[in-house]
C-alpha cells in the first residue's frame, strides 16, 4: 500500500462494485469515499487514529473518526458515512464497526427523521402550470425548462431518467412515455412505461417543435429528448438540468428540487384515488413501503372522505 492506503482500499472496493450499483449511485459514493479520506488523513495528522489503512483500523480508530464526524455532519450524512465505513472494512476483512458498537452502542448514529419528505403544494403546481401557458411559445429555453419540470411532476422520472431519456422514448399518439434509464438499471432496475398528463402535452408539442428548430440550428443529432451541445454523448449532465430547472424557480420566486417534482407525481395520482399499488408500479418501485416510506401516503382528509362515503347516515 502506498501513502494513502484509506484511498486505495476504496478505490479497489469500488472497482469490485462496478456493475452492482447503477452508476449514478456509483459515483455518489466514490466522492463520499474521497471525503472521507480527506477526514482520516486530517485525524492521522492529529494523531487522532493510529492508521489510514482499513485493514488495520482498531475499534478506537472507528471510535475516534465516528465521534469528530458527529459534531461536523448531518445524522443523516453520519449515517451513509459509518456505513460506508462499515462496508469497506469489510472489505479489508476488518470487523472494527461492528465491534465499536457492541463495545460503544449508544456511539451507533440512528437516523430518526421523517424519511417522507413533502410533496410540491398543489398552489406551486398550478402556478407552474399557468406560467408554462404565458411563455413565448417561441422562447426555446423557457419552454424547454418549463416542459422540463413538468414532464417531471407528471410522469415521476427521476433526475437520471429524464436526463436520459431519448425522443423515441416519448409517443405523441398514445401519450404514453418509456422509461429506459431507470435506478439500477443494470441489475434490479426494470424500464416501465407512464402515461402522460393532458396537463404537460401542449406544452410538449410546443416544445418538440422548437427542439427540432434548435437541432437544425447547433448541427445536432443527439438522440436526447433534452440534448446538449456540450456534451460528448449529447445528454446533458445533471448540473445542467439542474440550471435549466432553475430558470423556472426564479421565473415563480420558488424553490423546489426534481425529487420533489417525482414526489408530487406520486402525491398527485394517489390524492385521486388511484391504489397504492398502481402508485408504486408507476413510480419504478418493487415495493409498496418504498413508496409509502419515502414518497406519498394517502393523506389524513382523503382518508376521512373516503371512510365517510362508507358510512350510511
Amino acid at each position: 500500500m502506498g501513502k494513502y492506503p484509506f484511498g486505495e482500499y476504496a478505490t479497489r472496493y469500488m472497482e469490485s462494485m462496478r456493475g452492482v450499483y447503477a452508476d449514478e449511485t456509483w459515483k455518489t459514493r466514490m466522492r463520499r469515499y474521497k471525503r472521507m479520506e480527506r477526514k482520516v488523513i486530517e485525524l492521522k495528522e492529529k494523531k487522532m487514529i493510529s492508521t489510514m489503512s482499513p485493514k488495520s483500523m482498531t475499534v478506537e480508530d472507528v471510535r475516534a473518526y465516528v465521534l469528530y464526524c458527529k459534531d461536523r455532519v448531518g445524522q443523516s450524512d453520519l449515517v451513509h458515512e459509518v456505513n460506508a465505513l462499515k462496508k469497506l472494512l469489510q472489505f479489508a476483512n476488518n470487523s472494527a464497526v461492528d465491534i465499536c458498537f457492541n463495545n460503544y452502542p449508544g456511539l451507533k448514529p440512528v437516523f430518526k427523521g421523517n424519511r417522507r419528505k413533502e410533496s410540491m403544494d398543489d398552489d406551486v403546481y398550478q402556478l407552474i402550470l399557468e406560467r408554462s401557458r404565458e411563455k413565448d411559445p417561441l422562447d426555446f429555453n423557457m419552454i424547454r425548462a418549463y416542459t422540463l419540470v413538468l414532464m417531471c411532476i407528471n410522469t415521476g422520472a427521476r433526475n437520471k431518467e429524464i436526463r436520459l431519456a431519448e425522443v423515441k422514448d416519448l409517443d405523441t399518439v398514445t401519450w404514453t412515455f418509456d422509461i429506459v434509464h431507470v435506478k439500477g438499471e443494470d441489475s434490479y432496475g426494470l424500464p416501465r412505461q407512464v402515461p402522460v398528463h393532458p396537463d404537460v402535452r401542449p406544452i410538449l408539442d410546443n416544445y418538440l417543435l422548437l427542439r427540432k428548430k434548435w437541432m437544425v440550428d447547433n448541427n445536432s443529432d443527439s438522440p436526447a429528448l433534452f440534448p446538449s451541445i456540450y456534451s460528448d454523448d449529447g445528454f446533458l449532465s445533471g448540473n445542467s438540468l439542474r440550471r435549466i430547472k432553475r430558470m423556472v424557480e426564479d421565473d415563480i420566486g420558488v424553490r423546489f428540487d426534481l425529487r420533489q417534482c417525482r414526489r408530487t407525481f406520486g402525491q398527485r395520482i394517489l390524492d385521486k384515488d388511484i391504489d397504492i399499488e398502481t402508485v408504486s408500479v408507476l413510480m419504478g418501485h418493487a415495493s409498496t413501503k418504498t413508496t409509502e416510506g419515502f414518497y406519498s401516503r394517502r393523506r389524513l382528509d382523503r382518508a376521512m372522505e373516503t371512510v365517510r362515503g362508507t358510512w350510511n347516515e
